[in-house]
């Protein structure tokens, strides 16, 4: 599309293959940049010198044009085109309103992209203007598709291992099990505010008033309430759960998310937005069985595996389940592993993550084992937390 010396990088942001690969035959003598979501959009965006973003079809609706925005917290003044099938008046005030500068209709062609590329003046746009961020923060998911299984626990001891490594300020603990959530029980927390309030105020949310809303654990680490009644979760929309994780993303390095025990639209979109999701089995047949019907719906819809990291709950020398054929079922290889220990539920009841009750533990160095697989700042030394694969059973 472009001789060498007019060559310009471009971002594709959209999940639909086709279309990127269309999108990317036409842009032939361009440096290319695939995004599947806006999460890896924004990494995209930190590491690379892109002049454009082309965004397709999966996002030109009202919610993707919002959700689109987030770009412009790395990049202000970068140009984006939004792709769409069926333009309408209210998706292009919208799309404008936002800050993108055309919208065009798909199937594409190189006499449209060039038009496109004209009209945001990309000649101009080739410097940067206006504050750059340096980082966004890591959303690390726990799910689990069984309820019982661990993934409360995990979570908390993941969080506040993270936050005696990293510093609590830089941690943030998002409850979204929306019915039956027990991240404040489980830490010992009374919220004065919930997930809810963040909803009800979805329309004039900003990282002010969000950071009003978040509770505060002892440690410093901070958390958002699941709602108080489970009748309350039907005022928490997708959408407003996924503006608080961006908006989480902008204040805080690290945003570790619970999930209920199965794969509705909220958690979908939640595990959209991760970049990493450690997926919680236990070792009896019911947990291996529902873990392999959620990882089959996700291969259903093309969710990247390398994601995923496998932490078996609850192993010890009793478990009649076989560790190697595990791993075949269900075509994940394990990460990591948590000793079934009896100060696991003491810690529990106690409210205190079992990694600040009994740090010296086996059980304690099993979790943080497993918050290293998701930690990425590499001058954190604890040689005695190394995972020991292969030493699972005794």
């Amino acid at each position: 599309m472009a001789p060498d010396d007019q060559a310009i990088s471009v971002l594709i942001v959209d999940g639909d293959d086709r279309f990127v690969a269309d999108t990317t035959a036409l842009l032939d003598g361009n440096k290319v940049y695939v995004a599947r979501n806006m999460s890896d959009a924004q990494r995209r965006l930190l590491e690379e010198n892109i002049g454009i973003a082309i965004v397709g079809p999966s996002f030109a609706h009202e919610a993707g044009v919002s959700e689109t925005s987030v770009l412009f917290d790395i990049r202000p003044t970068l140009p984006i085109v939004l792709a769409t099938q069926s333009m309408t008046t209210d998706l292009l005030r919208s799309a404008l309103r936002t800050g993108i500068k055309d919208v065009i209709d798909v199937p594409l062609s190189i006499a449209k992209l060039e038009e496109a590329f004209e009209s945001v003046a990309l000649s101009t746009q080739r410097t940067e203007e206006g504050p750059k961020r340096s980082r966004i923060g890591r959303v690390v998911t726990i799910m689990s598709p069984k309820g019982g299984a661990g993934k409360t626990m995990t979570s908390t001891n993941t969080a506040l291992s993270i936050a005696g490594w990293v510093g609590p300020e830089r941690v943030v603990v998002l409850d979204a099990d929306l019915q039956f959530g027990d991240i404040c029980i489980s830490l010992q927390i009374d919220p004065a505010h919930t997930i809810v309030d963040v909803a009800r105020d979805i329309e004039k949310l900003d990282e002010p008033l969000l950071e009003s809303l978040l509770a505060t654990h002892s440690s410093g680490m901070r958390v958002l309430s699941a709602p108080l009644e489970p009748s309350l979760a039907d005022e928490v929309s997708t959408q407003a759960i996924v503006k608080t994780i961006g908006m989480l993303k902008r204040m805080f390095d690290y945003i570790i998310i619970d999930t209920a025990p199965f794969l509705d639209e909220p958690v979908l979109s939640i595990l959209e937005r991760s970049d990493d999701v450690l997926l919680v089995v236990d070792m009896d047949l019911p947990s291996v069985k529902n873990s392999k019907l959620a990882l089959d719906t996700l291969r259903l819809i093309k969710f990247p595996f390398e994601k995923i990291k496998l932490v078996l709950n609850r192993v010890n020398s009793k478990a009649r389940l076989d560790v190697a054929e595990l791993e075949r079922s269900l075509g994940l290889n394990v990460m990591a592993a948590i000793s079934s220990d009896k100060l696991v539920p003491r810690a529990v009841n106690e409210g205190v993550p079992v990694v600040s009750l009994y740090p010296r533990s086996r059980v304690a160095r099993d979790l943080r084992a497993v918050a290293r697989l998701v930690v990425t700042d590499d001058r954190i030394e604890d040689t005695e937390d190394e995972p020991q694969k292969g030493r699972w059973f005794k």
